[in-house]
């Protein structure tokens, strides 16, 4: 199963045993749609590339700060704070940075695939369908790991739980640096052939 960049999509509507049951019976018919045309054979080799990165986060929360949110009625917020004391007070200095994979795969110039961990938002599958050619362009999120919500530049302005709030419950130390979206969409540049660009298209 491969799923795109969903991260901050969801079906509606969406509470309940039989909507999930409509949810699949939609996939399912879009499936056998898709098994009934005619399929077009890849006869490119395949050709795998990756990069490991370090996608940064935003500005450390000092000792007070945990303290504060410690004493917070919200559970989660309280816990997390917790942890993070306890590593400060054994001596640990909280992560500055999260490693990132970022994998790709192409059959020649035929089709290229795009690989990318954690719940990735639709931002970049769109950023990335602009910057190279969507037609032979399959981007997928969730990939090889799943360490946190991967906001873009329009989420971690807007917040909310997608752009900080829900890296508590990754037990991560505060929300992600605004420039992640660059680094990773640099490194699939870095990773894809030329071929599959817009401007090489042509």
């Amino acid at each position: 199963m491969a799923i795109g960049c969903g991260a901050d999509a969801n079906p509606e509507p969406r509470t309940g045993v039989e909507f999930a049951k409509q949810h699949g019976q939609t996939v399912a018919t879009a499936v056998n749609d898709l098994l009934a045309r005619k399929l077009s054979p890849l006869h490119s080799q395949l050709e795998c590339r990756a990069k490991r990165i370090t996608l940064p986060f935003d500005q450390a929360l000092i000792r007070e700060e945990w303290e504060k949110r410690a004493q917070s009625d919200n559970h989660w917020i309280a816990y997390h704070a917790k942890r993070n004391l306890t590593r400060l007070d054994r001596g640990e200095k909280l992560p500055a940075e999260l490693p990132y994979l970022v994998q790709t795969w192409n059959f020649g110039d035929e089709l290229a695939m795009v690989f990318l961990a954690g719940e990735v938002v639709v931002d970049y599958s769109l950023r990335l369908k602009k910057e190279f050619d969507p037609a032979r362009l399959w981007v997928n999120a969730y990939a090889n790991d799943v360490p946190c919500y991967i906001p873009s530049k329009r989420i971690w302005r807007e917040g909310g739980y997608e752009g900080g709030f829900a890296m508590i419950y990754f037990d991560r130390p505060t929300r992600f640096a605004e420039i992640v979206e660059d680094l990773i969409i640099a490194a699939v540049h870095e990773l894809l052939p030329k071929e599959f660009l817009i401007e090489e298209k042509n």
